[in-house]
């Protein structure tokens, strides 16, 4: 960015632009003084405490255009906080949850009308459907899903449930859902009487393979594996490339009833689920509509043929753990491994299969699926503030609105946080405060069948995007547990701890970093470790695709107190507003909390002069990740496949060389910098994540563009640096084809070229703006 040649020439071009710009401004301003008083972009907005209200101050265009209003505007900090209101927050949430929310039904559309009209009333600029025709799956409602055991008459003698039993007054709407796996294909499988069913564990690449050192082949079987630990999608593809039949999957009781599964210890007396919850999720391991990868999902679009587009072949269907029961007690075969037990109502799985015990050997198992795709149309919605300094520049909030059922926790907490804070926003514009920069609020549709609406819309917006964005804020399912759980980009790392610092605790803490630290310490850890991004909500086009500096957050279980992956209730017929109003949060402070942080979040990036980036944090994370990617031999592996490896070592210590440089030359001049170079520096910090995009993506993934940071190729829910490095090196370890492991090898090698380039163009992307 600045002058790498010499300080002098950096201060004094800044000296030169911002005095021909105040040049400019006063002849401007002396030519039309005579006007009346100016609008709402020549005013400041202060606090007048003995009224209750508001009053507005003229300032010049010179000083609005470099004053850093996060600064000069503390108090409005204040009254966000104090505005954000929980009988609001609650009232949000009941409306929402009230009914159940599935994409592209009516319900959906009601509730798309209701948060733009909602927008409207908060005074916002613009409040537009936008709507995308996507391919969508759903169950057959009038002949659902099942798994059943035939005895050798061919008599079913075992049905497994396809939805939840009710148990309490509120959880029995009649369009609730039947239990499915989205995108999963119509099937009928049937094994032999006396075997083909077997147990998998969780369904990893390293389960299957365990299985295989034991001399079990899943191929022409029927596989049942629990939920946890990698995505639903990568179970059934890693499934359909060992040659199973079929796949089925439930929640083990481990993670969903800890404490027990008698009546006393599940819902509706707990936060735990009885034994016939069951999660429903889409089984579709791409992004955005299958029909037009790359490209949006308007109406007269271009769309792939179905049998050409990559979704699952073969079954699957979730089932509750009481029907899992009955499922696994049938199995025979050999005993598991350590590696490979289960646990199912506290036993172990004590067999494998796929032969079923002597007393079951004439009886069959059989999974009958049902389901059918449906191009469905599904909306948007998205409302503006105007920014009064920079219109064109946006930090974007956003939060799906599609559940499988009722969708209290995913997404309805994070909507119902969203509409209160679009209302305290819309309260300050009445009164005649605007952000500096614009504001974009998002609500999105389909998010739960492969992040349709995010997706569409940002192949829509790509280039407009990538020119404008400054950050992007993602509240998916607020509040899930009580502890604060952060994932961004390093970029926006020290900003949400400053916020968190500014945030009023949840629960017995004084902020809610005292709370959020005093979790990690409990971990023996000195602060807060905030991760990388999966791509398991709606950044993950804005990050993987565009480069868009990304945030994700929520309030989840104590993980040092529950060993689960995911809250119990997680896609299931009980998450309901019941569960969050009786036991995740009946008072409302912990959606409060994250509706103040995400304000305050939103208020920072678009009033602070200088995008408050956490620069050094992008450097040494990088640094950190590529000494964990050598570790255990694999850097000597690395250099033995590619002997130009230490040239991506040499381009990493680079790029944290410029960063530093651009940090501390930022600190000494950002108080005095001109308008004109405050925007140049702040176009080249906001753009800086947009140098990590590769064109073409990441090998085998074009829609996954992040060359540093991207999800696992083999878990959408896990996340890595150096994907595309990670991936390929345990693609060449596992491989048994050695054409395959050379042309690997090769892709390997190209690969680190091209991340070693990205790193070296990142480094030069900071210099003084004259040199190339």
């Amino acid at each position: 960015m600045f002058a790498m040649k010499s300080d002098l020439g950096f201060v004094a071009v800044a000296a030169i632009l911002s005095l021909l710009l105040g040049i400019f401004i006063g002849q401007r301003t002396s030519s039309s003084s005579s006007s009346k008083l100016p609008e709402a972009a020549h005013l400041r907005v202060k606090r007048c405490d003995s009224q209750g209200g508001y009053e507005v101050e003229e300032r010049s265009q010179l000083q609005k255009l470099v004053e850093d209003r996060w600064e000069s505007e503390q108090h409005l900090n204040k009254d966000i906080l104090d505005l954000i209101n929980t009988t609001n927050l609650r009232n949000n949430l009941k409306e929402l949850s009230s009914r159940p929310i599935l994409a592209g039904t009516e319900r959906d559309n009601e509730l798309a009308r209701m948060i733009q009209q909602r927008f409207v009333e908060s005074g916002f600029d613009s409040s537009e459907l936008v709507p995308y025709d996507v391919l969508l799956s759903y169950p057959n409602q009038s002949n659902p899903n099942l798994i059943t055991i035939h005895d050798g008459s061919d008599k079913v003698v075992f049905t497994s449930r396809f939805k939840e039993e009710v148990l309490h007054k509120d959880d029995g709407d009649p369009e609730f859902i039947h239990s499915y796996a989205a995108y999963s294909p119509p099937g009928d499988i049937k094994t032999k009487p006396g075997t083909g069913l077997i147990y998998v564990n969780y369904a990893t690449i390293e389960d299957f393979d365990k299985l295989e050192e034991l001399g079990i082949d899943v191929a022409g079987h029927l596989v049942i594996a629990r939920f946890g630990k990698i995505f639903r999608g990568n179970k059934v593809t890693i499934a359909q490339e060992r040659n199973a039949t079929g796949i089925i999957l439930f929640s083990d009781p481990n993670d969903v009833a800890a404490t027990g599964t008698s009546p006393a210890d599940v819902y509706p007396n707990s936060f735990w689920i009885p034994g016939s919850g069951m999660q429903r999720g889409t089984t579709y391991d791409g992004l955005g509509d299958p029909l037009t990868p790359g490209w949006p999902s308007t109406r007269d679009a271009y769309r792939l043929d179905e049998k050409d587009v990559v979704l699952p072949k073969i079954p699957c269907q979730p089932i509750g753990y009481d029907d899992a029961r009955e499922i696994l007690k049938k199995l025979g075969g050999p005993s598991p491994s350590r590696r490979v037990e289960g646990m199912v109502l506290k036993k172990s799985v004590t067999t494998l299969g796929p032969q079923l015990l002597d007393e079951f050997r004439d009886h069959s198992i059989r999974l009958q699926s049902h389901n059918s795709l449906r191009i469905t149309k599904s909306y948007n919605v998205i409302g503006t503030i105007k920014g009064e300094v920079e219109p064109d520049r946006y930090v974007l909030y956003g939060n799906h609105r599609d559940a499988w059922g009722y969708g209290s926790i995913d997404p309805s907490s994070g909507t119902a946080e969203m509409l209160e804070v679009a209302r305290v926003f819309g309260e300050l514009k009445k009164k005649g405060w605007r952000p500096r920069r614009t504001m974009v609020f998002c609500s999105w549709g389909a998010e739960e069948f492969g992040l349709m609406g995010s997706t569409e819309w940002v192949e829509d917006h790509v280039n407009k995007l990538q020119d404008r964005s400054v950050a992007y804020i993602n509240t998916d399912g607020c509040v899930s547990g009580p502890n604060l759980q952060v994932a961004a980009s390093p970029l926006m790392w020290d900003p949400i701890k400053k916020i968190t610092k500014l945030v009023p605790g949840v629960s017995d803490g004084e902020t809610v970093y005292d709370e959020w630290a005093a979790d990690f310490a409990l971990q023996n850890k000195s602060q807060p470790v905030i991760g990388t991004l999966s791509a398991s909500s709606d950044h993950t086009g804005f990050m993987f695709y565009c480069g868009i500096p990304s945030l994700d957050r929520h309030f989840g279980f104590d993980t040092s107190k529950y060993d689960i992956d995911i809250y119990p209730s997680y896609h299931t017929g009980y998450e309901t507003f019941y569960l969050v109003d009786k036991f995740l949060d009946p008072n409302y402070r912990i959606l409060q909390g994250c509706g103040r942080m995400s304000a305050l979040l939103l208020k920072y990036f678009s009033d602070s002069a200088v995008i408050p980036y956490s620069l050094s944090k992008m450097a040494e994370t990088i640094e950190e990740n590529l000494v964990r990617l050598k570790a255990n031999g694999v850097g000597e592996r690395l250099v033995q496949i590619y002997n130009k490896f230490p040239v991506l070592e040499e381009a990493v210590t680079n790029f944290t060389q410029s960063i530093n440089k651009f940090v501390k030359r930022i600190e000494q001049t950002k108080d005095t910098m001109g308008p004109m170079l405050l925007r140049a520096v702040n176009d080249q910090m906001m753009k800086l994540e947009q140098t990590f995009i590769l064109p073409p993506g990441l090998p085998g993934r074009p829609l996954e563009r992040h060359a540093i940071f991207a999800p696992s190729l083999y878990d959408a829910y896990g996340t890595s640096a150096f994907p595309g490095i990670s991936d390929l090196l345990f693609r060449i370890n596992t491989s048994k084809d050695k054409v395959k492991k050379e042309q690997r090898k090769e892709t390997l090698r190209r690969h680190i070229s091209d991340v070693t380039i990205v790193l070296q163009r990142a480094a030069r992307f900071l210099e003084d703006f004259q040199f190339i």
